[in-house]
């Protein structure tokens, strides 16, 4: 069958699918024709590391038309309105709501979304003046189920914090009451700064549906000069930048290229895996700047709200307790990753080769000449890989424990990094248990808490998260959400709800966990 009759035939399979709406089928032609699109021009090396599942492209197009993520500073279009849009800075809370609204529209992704809504308690707080504390949360919660409506991809991030604020603690109780998958949300916690109370708002948030994350922002801010945003899957980036492209490396495969030494693997193997990931990634940021030339033409460059100075490209990373514990059985060990102290050490040491090379790396039309390395949290076709640097689903140990070990490995990782951690649901008869976590943990490295209660209907899947009650009707018929799809396959092939849900060791006493 010709290449041309195989696009015909998806085309039709694809208008007759019964479980997606009109908009959805329009935006599945689209990605079926871009990829269709002829494979990119990499050398032989770069295109049999591809071929070989060595180096995933993450299903970006050959021929990039627009940054993979984009992070807008929707400050500047509150106070300068848009030309382009033909509006009028912000005066009020309506203005601004409006002009929100329809800038999303606007903003490009790689999901066709925006995966950043913005500070949006920052954003919106000066802008409250007198309203009453009902006005305030009747048009905050139009624009949360607005946001749901007319942004159906749970890759769409808000984030909060540290400050507090009306708008951000009226946000939190809206995000409660509503318990939408969308839009994706991360509190950024600063201690000194975020009040004990609002804290405390924050855990019963996660105790009820799952969200919010919750940043380190001390620790992440250090590495962006204090201007970053939190978006999609636990991404860290520039405020008014974003990211060229993520590519990723698979380290489970990466262990078919050493002796099955690690010495062999550090010298050797990682130096060659990080070749092969910078050609690649410089061939892709070259097609998006310099041929497709999105950054001299779109409107939000030219107004200001992102500068192609600040953006990057992320160097992703996966499947590391695979190539651990590969590398201690062929050295006769049976330690496994996150549970043992020599094999854990050892995931940290390989972590830290690769920050090192990949810091060594000069990358043009990058933020200082630079990429970022990315714990990249998994695709619902990875089978055999674990996310980034977590422990493996049904091996995971009590939260304690696994913060314990996996803690020290979120420092390398200025593009992002995550755990999920498991709960059963009597956490919510004590969450002071999660504020302890959440302090203890930054302590103690980590850049983001997590929280996944086993009986709640939001359910984290990567970064991102699906309803099950979502997932069940998407099996029968329609259903808005884009991201509903990626849920289902994650529960089918990447067994997201066999995670282990954990009770709190010792979860009364605060003292006995660090």
């Amino acid at each position: 069958m010709s290449a041309h009759q195989s696009l015909l035939d998806d085309a039709a399979r694809l208008v007759r699918t019964h479980n997606l709406t009109p908009q959805q089928k329009q935006l599945a032609l689209y990605q079926r024709l871009e990829a269709a699109l002829p494979r990119c021009h990499y050398s032989d090396a770069v295109a049999e590391a591809v071929e070989s599942g060595l180096v995933h492209e993450m299903f970006e197009p050959a021929l990039p038309f627009k940054p993979r993520y984009t992070v807008p500073d929707y400050a500047k279009a509150l106070t300068r309105g848009s030309a382009f849009l033909e509006l009028d800075p912000a005066e009020d809370l309506d203005d601004a709501l409006h002009l929100l609204t329809i800038l999303y529209q606007h903003v490009p992704s790689v999901t066709t979304y925006p995966v950043f809504l913005g500070h949006l308690d920052a954003l919106l707080e000066p802008y409250v003046g007198g309203l009453s504390d009902d006005a305030l949360y009747k048009k905050l919660r139009r624009f949360w189920q607005m946001i749901d409506r007319i942004v159906p991809d749970a890759f769409a991030h808000v984030n909060l914090g540290p400050q507090d604020s009306r708008v951000g603690r009226a946000l939190l109780a809206i995000d409660a009451e509503l318990a939408q998958s969308v839009p994706n949300l991360t509190f950024r916690f600063q201690p000194g700064v975020t009040p004990e109370d609002l804290l405390d708002q924050v855990a019963r948030n996660i105790a009820h549906c799952n969200k919010p994350h919750v940043a380190n922002h001390e620790r992440i801010a250090r590495d962006f000069d204090g201007e970053y945003a939190n978006v999609s899957c636990f991404n860290s980036l520039p405020l008014g930048g974003g990211a060229h492209t993520l590519m990723r490396l698979n380290l489970r495969v990466s262990f078919a290229l050493c002796d099955g030494s690690v010495v062999d693997y550090l010298a050797n193997t990682l130096p060659r895996c990080v070749a092969l990931m910078a050609e690649a990634l410089e061939h892709r940021i070259r097609a998006l700047v310099e041929e497709t030339q999105f950054y001299r033409h779109d409107f939000l460059c030219q107004e200001g709200l992102l500068d192609p100075a600040k953006f990057t490209a992320m160097f992703g990373i996966y499947g590391t307790a695979e190539l651990v514990n590969q590398l201690m059985a062929a050295a006769g060990k049976s330690g496994r990753y996150g549970l043992d102290e020599e094999a854990t050490a050892l995931g940290e040491r390989i972590i830290a080769a690769y920050a090192d090379a990949v810091n060594q790396l000069a990358m043009p039309h990058c933020l200082d000449n630079k990429v970022m390395l990315h714990a990249q949290s998994g695709i619902s076709c990875d089978t055999e890989e674990t996310a980034g640097t977590r422990i493996p689903i049904g091996e995971e140990p009590d939260p304690a424990s696994y913060i314990r070990a996996t803690a020290r490995m979120h420092d390398y990782f200025q593009a992002g990094v995550s755990d999920i951690l498991g709960f059963e649901p009597t956490i919510r008869q004590n969450p002071q248990a999660l504020t302890r976590l959440i302090r203890g943990g930054f302590r103690l490295g980590m850049r983001v808490f997590t929280a996944n209660l086993s009986d709640c209907d939001l359910v984290r899947v990567t970064g991102f998260l699906v309803k099950k009650s979502d997932i069940e009707q998407y099996r029968q018929q329609a259903e808005r959400h884009q991201s509903t799809a990626l849920g289902l396959e994650a529960v089918e092939v990447g067994q997201i709800l066999s995670r282990q849900a954990r009770v709190l060791n010792q979860e009364q006493h605060p003292s006995a966990l660090w």
